[in-house]
């Protein structure tokens, strides 16, 4: 198990990251006290109903309402934006508008 206090974590995470794609866990500590552990994810855990109800709530996400087809989304055609339009200003207008 790799050790690391909050600043070394907080200034090394993505060397953290590292050992935990390698499958090791980290403990993270404050004054030489465990106060997180950071590990490998298991097969199933991006299907975790508990995060998709906390990614659901209002204004973070929604859930999805079908599986995605991923042959027939990449047959797609790439949006393209009016001439004179920035991206960022399209952006920041869809996030105005809210859902």
């Amino acid at each position: 198990m790799v050790r690391a206090n909050i600043a070394d974590a907080r200034d090394g995470f993505s060397n953290l990251l590292k050992h935990v794609r390698q499958g090791e866990t980290v403990l993270i500590t404050d004054r030489g006290r465990p106060v997180a552990q950071l590990g490998p994810c298991s097969p199933g855990d991006e299907q975790d109903p508990q995060l998709e109800a906390l990614l659901a709530r209002p204004g973070v996400a929604r859930p999805p309402r079908k599986a995605l087809d991923v042959e027939a989304f990449l047959k797609r055609p790439i949006p393209q934006l009016p001439s004179g339009v920035r991206a960022s200003d399209a952006v920041t207008a869809d996030r105005n508008e809210g859902w």
